[in-house]
């Protein structure tokens, strides 16, 4: 890297070195003197760089952040998420990398008829020996498209996460050392443990690691989600043969034709979607610890994944209140945007169809755009907010 300097020296990144300048309170600053890594880079073209205060010899041996209520924790996770609007933007890109798009577009779905599909399928497709060579073939096409999808996405959303989760640590106002620290005049201020350089680095020799570069952190973070991707696609196969049935007497014989067909299949298996609903929950709550954990401190992919796994129970009513609080506000934000664009959708189908005039069909094109726009900009803002808590509830702790 052009213009680094010798670690030691002031303005230089050194995990946790002399150089790297500290607080008032002794807790290295993070992200002061990072230099660029050449991949990530905020929106203003600021470098993202590891993270001094989260690098593993400034937490081994100490703590970065001293335990806080978990309500100052949120204070401060709001605070910063509505200071740096950049991170909406890559909160946004995970969102939708990792299969938000999916669900910002159910409004605007329309879902093919058991007719539809037939013919699709085609009729010799299925025959009294069992499925034919086309619909093997559909198949096998289907699966490997999507699990190219799932790859791709998971690699452009660890990409997008790391580049979020670096960036609330790379500023004094993410609260890692300013917004959720104590005052000074606080017993807890006054307890907190003060680790020189000497200490810090004899902490990250003993950890044997050091802070990732950012195509390997990006490796552990799709890593790491896509291994937790497996209980989840093991819990969805057992599912599916339930909801193969409901799908099959609602297409057939409709229970309620005013319900949504998705909506029909999930209540009409209800142990099944549960089980599943229940593995992706698990499945994010620790693949948001251990993300974290690879992407800033360079934690490898099994060790991450045993962190991650153990990091709820540390704090089981915190991570609890930041599982309710963090579905909460999705959910605030996804309902209202998923009437919105599926009643601006339904008026522009009516309107271009022919049933209104031109000026009509245009203001209501226009409408379902800027419902669209409207509800990216809040979920990548929900987004935004939901990691930072995340990170907060990490950083707050000890290691």
């Amino acid at each position: 890297m052009a213009g680094a300097a010798s670690p030691g020296e002031p303005g230089t990144y050194a995990p946790g070195g002399a150089g790297v300048p500290a607080s008032p309170g002794g807790v290295p600053v993070p992200g002061a003197g990072v230099p660029a890594d050449g991949i990530l880079e905020e929106l203003d073209g600021r470098p993202i760089g590891p993270p001094s205060a989260l690098a593993p010899g400034a937490v081994s041996g100490s703590r970065a952040v001293p335990d806080v209520p978990w309500r100052r924790g949120v204070a401060a996770a709001t605070a910063m998420t509505v200071r740096r609007p950049s991170l909406w933007a890559f909160a946004l890109v995970a969102f939708l990398a990792r299969g938000g798009l999916v669900i910002l577009v159910l409004p605007i779905v329309v879902v093919p008829t058991f007719i539809g599909l037939a013919n699709f399928v085609g009729p010799a497709s299925v025959s009294a020996g069992g499925p034919g060579p086309r619909l093997i073939a559909l198949i096998v096409a289907g699966l490997a498209a999507a699990i190219a999808l799932v790859v791709v996405g998971a690699c452009v959303a660890a990409a997008a996460e790391v580049a979020l989760h670096r960036a609330t640590v790379a500023t004094p106002e993410a609260g890692s050392v300013i917004a959720i620290a104590p005052r000074a005049d606080t017993p807890a201020a006054a307890a907190e443990p003060r680790a020189g350089a000497a200490d810090a680095a004899a902490a990250a020799a003993a950890a044997g690691t050091e802070a990732p570069g950012p195509l390997r952190a990006v490796a552990r973070v799709a890593g790491v989600r896509l291994v937790l991707l497996v209980p989840v696609a093991v819990a969805a196969a057992v599912a599916i043969p339930a909801w193969v049935a409901v799908a099959y007497r609602e297409l057939t014989v409709p229970s309620d034709v005013a319900a949504p067909l998705a909506a029909r299949v999930v209540a009409g298996a209800p142990a099944a979607s549960i089980a599943v609903v229940v593995t992706w929950l698990a499945a994010e709550i620790v693949g948001g610890f251990a993300a974290r954990r690879s992407a800033l401190l360079g934690t490898s992919i099994p060790r991450a994944l045993a962190r991650g796994i153990v990091d709820p129970f540390r704090a089981p009513l915190a991570t609890a209140l930041t599982v309710v609080a963090a579905l909460g506000a999705t959910v605030a934000v996804l309902v209202p945007t998923w009437w919105a664009t599926g009643a601006a959708w339904d008026a522009a189908r009516q309107a271009l169809a022919g049933e209104t005039g031109v000026v009509a069909a245009f203001g209501t094109a226009l409408l379902l755009a800027a419902a669209w726009l409207a509800g990216l900009v809040l979920a990548g803002i929900a987004a935004a907010w939901r990691a930072t808590l995340v990170t907060m509830e990490l950083l707050r702790r000890r290691r």
